[in-house]
């Protein structure tokens, strides 16, 4: 889906970026970046696809990144602890 197709979805459903943005405490034009692809932001997509009722493929198909199921926390910090060993070695 392009920039405009998501606004007018999102509206059909009766939500707008900035509607998403004030739930996820970011800027409404951070939102408006993502759906739109001047800014990546996994979980900024990932609760536009959720608005729309769609999955994040469908509403993003060209952004593999976004295509990846994100770390959880301890993943993230075991594999931080794996970069900053790898680095020092």
């Amino acid at each position: 889906m392009d920039s405009k197709q998501i606004k007018k979805e999102l509206m059909r459903r009766g939500f707008d970026f900035s509607m998403i943005a004030e739930a996820l405490g970011k800027s409404p034009s951070l939102v408006s970046k993502v759906a739109s692809r001047k800014a990546r932001s996994q979980p900024v997509a990932l609760a536009i696809s959720k608005a729309l009722g769609e999955d994040i493929e469908v509403v993003f198909p060209d952004v593999e990144a976004y295509h990846q199921k994100p770390l959880t926390s301890e993943q993230r910090k075991q594999k931080q602890r794996e970069l900053v060993a790898l680095l020092k070695g």
